[in-house]
């Protein structure tokens, strides 16, 4: 199992295009196709508060792109700093 240390300075993140300059920037470059195949984790920074449905598409579309919705739903472990956060970020995939 991989994990992404996101790092961010607003505590809030929003936006298609953010989302996907996320991806391409901190986790593009460590993954390959091996790392797709197993499980991943995508940690998100303790102060982050506000996670956008739009942040999420544009962040996840690669691997949707790559897995699947239902590879994402099942081998992509997102972990925020509350429960409630991290529900919403898999509601907001679709």
């Amino acid at each position: 199992m991989k994990t992404f240390e996101l790092k961010f300075s607003d505590p809030a993140l929003g936006d298609v295009m953010m989302g996907r300059e996320t991806y391409d920037q901190q986790v593009r470059p460590k993954v390959n196709s091996q790392i797709l195949n197993g499980e991943l984790v995508i940690r998100f920074p303790e102060h982050i508060t506000i996670i956008g449905d739009s942040f999420i598409r544009g962040f996840a579309r690669p691997l949707i792109d790559v897995i699947g919705l239902d590879g994402v739903r099942s081998r992509v472990h997102f972990v925020t700093l509350r429960d409630r956060l991290t529900k919403e970020l898999y509601v907001g995939l679709v």
